[in-house]
């Protein structure tokens, strides 16, 4: 190629300065780089809007996941890094290493907590750059529902009453001090997946039960927690050392399962004491790094503390229209450089998440209301971007064939986003 350059410059009749100018200035040019983000799920959904977020910014964004990952089918995704399924763990860390050690990323994320386990267990955890974390004995700490429910204790956070359970003759006493309804929870699990709402004796067994088998070699039974009744609120910000430099909060409306599961319809506020509350459960653990915590707030106005996700959010994408970046400090912070703290955000931005909307109203088809009412609301966000469709056309059809039940509210979804479409 170099000599190439110097023929055609020589037949113009260049001088050999402009020649020597032409020479060196193509090597500068394709050696600027681009930053570079690493997203790493399971099966990226949630990677999706951080996909998007740090593609407009100008980053050259990865992702890492199984082959069905809507986030592979974002305009912005860059490079598709495919794993094994997680259950093969030998392989599934083996990619993992090599591609964290193999290429240099300015931010990584992480966005689910077995997987965090799994890079928390790499011998240079420590040493990788662009992955914010608290230290390790905190973010053990954070894994696990139980250690985190003894921290609050420890911290005058105040929680739902909560019995870690030693051996199951203990249920029914355990039971009877509680009351009907309560919760069974196992100590790991996401999204609600590892939680029941339980409302007599024979249903607190069969929960028991289907809790202890999702989380068998554990070697921890499920703990049984008091039902607190209130509005349900989702805190997620960004932390250097248990201190706020970036958050947003919101009031759940709707969520699926309806007991600590996922936002599907929700709203931004900032009602007295939520925030304070937060910050103390990221204080007692000098949390650094994007993190969430749920909260409930309880008849005499208090707000307890359920659980803590310490990585991305489901909602994380809900920031940017109620005029929060978390993104641009999180790689700012992960460069060493300083950020001053910005806790202000747009109250009032209403939301809804049109995958969990499909998983909604195929559980209760009467949803499918709200839903309509939903998309042809100005004021209601979306995470569906017709700019960038291919995750949620994915994600969709994924569903529908999986799901027979769901196909009906897919195509009645389908119909509802093209009516909005039109002019």
């Amino acid at each position: 190629m170099k000599q190439n350059i110097w023929a055609k410059a020589h037949d113009r009749g260049e001088s050999s300065a402009a020649r020597e100018l032409r020479v060196t200035r193509t090597p500068l040019v394709a050696s600027v780089r681009r930053a570079r983000a690493l997203i790493i799920d399971k099966r990226a959904v949630m990677g999706t809007e951080i996909c998007r977020s740090l593609g407009g910014k100008g980053f050259e964004v990865d992702v890492m996941g199984e082959g069905t990952s809507p986030a592979f089918h974002s305009r912005y995704c860059k490079g598709r890094i495919v794993t094994p399924p997680f259950e093969n763990r030998g392989l599934f860390v083996r990619t993992l290493s090599d591609t964290l050690r193999g290429s240099r990323y300015d931010a990584i994320f992480v966005c689910n907590e077995e997987v965090l386990e799994v890079v928390m267990g790499l011998s240079d955890f420590e040493k990788l750059s662009g992955l914010l974390h608290p230290a390790r004995e905190s973010l053990k700490t954070a894994l696990s529902k139980y250690a985190m429910v003894r921290l609050a204790l420890t911290a005058g956070i105040p929680t739902p009453r909560t019995f870690i359970v030693r051996r199951e003759s203990d249920l029914g006493p355990i039971a009877r001090e509680l009351g009907f309804p309560l919760i069974v929870k196992g100590d790991r699990g996401e999204a609600g997946n590892h939680v029941r709402l339980v409302r007599d004796l024979s249903g607190l067994l069969t929960a028991f039960d289907e809790i202890g088998g999702l989380e068998r070699g554990s070697g921890k039974l499920p703990a049984l927690q008091e039902f607190v009744r209130g509005a349900a609120y989702s805190v997620g910000g960004l932390f250097l050392e248990g201190r706020p430099l970036r958050v947003c909060a919101h009031r759940k409306l709707v969520a699926v399962p309806p007991l600590g599961g996922l936002t599907v319809r929700g709203v931004t506020e900032r009602p007295s004491g939520l925030l304070e509350a937060a910050f103390k459960v990221f204080e007692a653990l000098r949390y650094t790094g994007l993190g969430h915590v749920e909260l409930i707030k309880d008849s005499q106005g208090c707000f307890r503390f359920l659980e803590i996700n310490p990585r991305p959010w489901g909602t994380i994408g809900t920031a940017e229209p109620a005029g929060v970046d978390f993104f641009t400090p999180y790689c700012e912070l992960a460069k060493g450089l300083k950020v001053k703290p910005d806790l202000r955000f747009r109250e009032g931005v209403g939301f809804h998440r049109i995958m969990r909307e499909a998983k909604m109203i195929s559980r209760s088809p009467g949803r499918i209301f709200g839903f309509f009412r939903d998309c042809v609301d100005p004021r209601v966000e979306s995470d569906f971007k017709w700019l960038d469709p291919g995750p949620h056309v994915t994600a969709l059809l994924t569903r529908g064939l999986r799901t027979a039940t769901a196909v009906p509210a897919l195509g009645a979804m389908g119909r509802s986003i093209s009516a909005v479409a039109r002019p």
